[in-house]
């Protein structure tokens, strides 16, 4: 498990709370977040996200996805993956769809295991195949280089990833992954509209 601050331009958002467990022949890669101090009087929120996956020919393999925003049950998402048809199921509210997926196809929240296992393997470009709103999204990493980090743990030093989400240039996502740890991002960085939002 790992507990994470979420910042926003400066001001203390909430914490989120990341564990990943073994369960028989699959995982549950599982992140809770609350909001904390002002953020937490103005708007108080829980939102549990978490990925059911299984390993497979070395890849993450997702099975089932699920987002639950205590604020707004509209958000509410569950995807179920079928992957002998090569086909994903999602529940938006009431607005179930089905499309056809591509062998690699990750969800919203696998593909960060699947990007530190890339880059494990020395692939500091890699590119992804993700079920979200009802098509398939490219996410595609460009390496920025070494950076040495201060963090909770003393300095580290870092592979400064940026995440390209192809045919949208309005979000910039930054990603600082640690070599040490198993290149598990100890930083990740999202710029939007104009407001910067930061996990440490």
């Amino acid at each position: 498990g790992a507990e994470n601050h979420v910042i926003g331009n400066d001001t203390k958002l909430g914490e989120l709370t990341h564990a990943l467990q073994k369960q028989g022949n699959s995982y549950l890669y599982e992140a809770h977040m609350h909001t904390t101090g002002l953020a937490a009087l103005l708007k108080p929120v829980e939102v549990t996200e978490r990925s059911r996956w299984q390993l497979r020919n070395n890849h993450v393999q997702p099975q089932r996805y699920e987002y639950l925003d205590s604020s707004d049950e509209a958000r509410t998402t569950r995807l179920q993956f079928d992957w002998p048809n090569q086909r994903v199921t999602n529940h938006i509210g009431n607005k179930p769809w089905s499309m056809g997926i591509l062998t690699g196809t990750q969800d919203k929240f696998s593909y960060m295991l699947e990007l530190m296992h890339d880059l494990q393997k020395g692939n500091t470009t890699p590119e992804y195949k993700i079920a979200d709103g009802g098509r398939l999204k490219t996410y595609r990493f460009v390496s920025e280089g070494k950076v040495l980090l201060d963090t909770a743990l003393g300095k580290l030093e870092t592979i400064k990833l940026q995440r390209v989400r192809v045919g949208k240039k309005n979000r910039k996502v930054f990603i600082w992954s640690a070599p040490s740890l198993g290149y598990l991002p100890v930083k990740i960085e999202s710029h939007k509209k104009g407001n910067v939002f930061t996990m440490l």
